[in-house]
Formats: structure tokens, sequence, C-alpha cells
């Protein structure tokens, strides 16, 4: 269904994940963990391999789903993307982290304008939705770059290690896409 991989330049790809990721990955959420943790609600439930294996799976087997990507360079894989839709195939959610290595290349604007073009050419979204804390200034300039609407703030509905913080939510509707 979905034209993955895709090339992001540099020698790093987007491609769905398989089982065999997961000694890749597994390390880098474990070394990445207190950094992650801030910001990804995830973290906390993932404490072994097993809890990474476990949702593995679960994106794997979804033989058509995007909830499972990872962002690869070289062949090694650097972080996790995502399209999630919703109940409706109407609209869909982008989350996604990067592992600090590789932060401040533009690998994530790149996979996240790859899943775009997936969202409205292949699957037919109308909406896609990108949340981000509000003082997370790295993971707000993603969607700003990319031309999302900044549609508000919704208190305390993101948590991690720190607790609750508030979520700016972004937008961007089909007709938006690509930006002039």
């Amino acid at each position: 269904m979905s034209p993955l991989p895709a090339e992001l330049g540099e020698g790093a790809i987007l491609r769905r994940l398989t089982m065999d990721d997961l000694d890749e990955m597994w390390p880098l959420v474990r070394a990445e963990r207190n950094r992650l943790g801030v910001w990804m609600p995830w973290v906390e439930g993932t404490r072994t391999i097993q809890d990474q294996r476990t949702w593995l799976e679960r994106v794997v087997a979804d033989e058509h789903g995007l909830e499972g990507c990872g962002v690869f360079v070289d062949g090694r894989y650097v972080g996790g993307v995502g399209l999630m839709p919703g109940p409706y195939g109407i609209a869909a959610e982008i989350g996604y982290w990067i592992g600090s290595a590789h932060e401040g290349r533009g690998l994530v604007t790149r996979a996240v304008r790859a899943l775009i073009d997936i969202g409205f050419g292949e699957m037919g979204l109308h909406r896609i939705m990108i949340r981000a804390g509000v003082d997370n200034p790295r993971s707000r300039a993603i969607p700003e770059r990319l031309g999302f609407t900044r549609e508000g703030v919704v208190r305390g509905d993101g948590r991690g290690s720190g607790g609750f913080y508030d979520l700016v939510v972004y937008g961007l509707l089909e007709d938006e896409w690509p930006p002039p």
C-alpha cells in the first residue's frame, strides 16, 4: 500500500519496522530513556525488552499500518516515526522521536513529510495532526516548518516523567499540502 521505504537523503531511509529491528531499537530506547521520558508517555510502560517486543509485535502485525516506522541511517535504527489513523479514516496523528546523536539534521522533518505524502496521497486522509509539548521547541519546530496551523493548546493533555504538561495542537488539511 505505502511507498515505503522512502529515501530521506544522506544515507537515511524511512521504513516499516520488522521484528529484526528489536535488537537495535531497544538499546537506543534504553540509552535515550531519561530524555524521551520527559515527553513520551510510552517510555514509562516500556521498561524491558519484552515490553518493547510486545509493542513491536503489535505494529508489525498490522501489515498496512504505519504506526511502527523507523528512521535508519546507513542501515542503523536512529528513531521512530508513526502515522496513527483515527477510527473513521478521516484524520490521523503523527508522532516521532530521534536519538540525540541525530537531532538537528532534518531527518524527522523529512520522515514526517514522507508520512504526510502517504497520508494524503495514498490513504486519502483529510486531516493530519501533530501534538507537541508547549516547552518542547525542537518538536514544535517540525509542524511549524512543514506548514501546519497552530490550532491551540490543550491543557494537561501530555504526560511524561515530570507529570502532566500542556500540548500545542497543530493541524494540516489535505488542500493545504503541499505548502506553496
